[in-house]
């Protein structure tokens, strides 16, 4: 009786940089089970590729595509490719996205630092199906303060770099404008800013 082959599972690798994606992509060829597909550095494309895609796949994710920060490129493998298993990879410096990856439901999180230790041992679970997050990881977030941002203060700060002004801000969450002067107070304390520019400076670039 012949035995039936189990196909491995397809890696896509999609970020801004096409050398980012290169590099990673370098280091598949040592682990079991897995098959580099293709890069993507735009949400159009990483779509088109996973369309292409018939069996199992994990996609390496970094924190921004050329048109598309990590909430948006989530909301798309969400709503269009559910089966789809997810990793993302962030620096050291952007450990808010790998907290906001996790709070999302992906599989498994690496820091770029560690990336040549976790990643062959994260994509070895997933294939097996297990989900995972590293232990270095588990570790920071455990050891964090936890005067991180509430939900309604990241919902002011998106607004704030969407040029939003604080009556249009009050306008739109049904606030008044003094309560969301109050959300930009304690906003501008956890990020150890003054100013607005500061607030928005610090989000976009994930240092919160």
């Amino acid at each position: 009786m012949k035995q039936s082959v189990i196909a491995p599972s397809r890696v896509i690798i999609a970020d801004r940089q096409l050398i980012v994606c290169q590099g990673i992509g370098s280091l598949l060829g040592q682990i079991p089970g897995v098959e580099l597909g293709h890069f993507a550095t735009d949400l159009n494309e990483l779509q088109r590729v996973l369309k292409e895609e018939r069996g199992q796949v994990i996609v390496i994710l970094g924190v921004r595509l050329t048109d598309s920060d990590l909430a948006g490129s989530l909301k798309m493998l969400r709503a269009g490719f559910p089966k789809a298993m997810v990793v993302v990879v962030a620096e050291d410096t952007e450990f808010a996205f790998i907290r906001a990856a996790i709070k999302s439901g992906v599989n498994s999180v690496c820091m770029m630092s560690q990336i040549l230790i976790s990643l062959p041992k994260i994509l070895g679970k997933l294939v097996e199906g297990h989900s995972i997050v590293p232990t270095d990881v588990l570790r920071r977030l455990t050891n964090e303060n936890s005067d991180s941002l509430s939900r309604r203060e990241h919902e002011i700060l998106g607004l704030l770099v969407d040029g939003l002004t604080n009556f249009q801000i009050s306008a739109r969450l049904g606030l008044s404008e003094n309560t969301v002067k109050y959300y930009l107070k304690a906003i501008y304390q956890k990020l150890d800013v003054n100013s607005r520019g500061g607030a928005i400076a610090k989000y976009v670039a994930g240092n919160y």
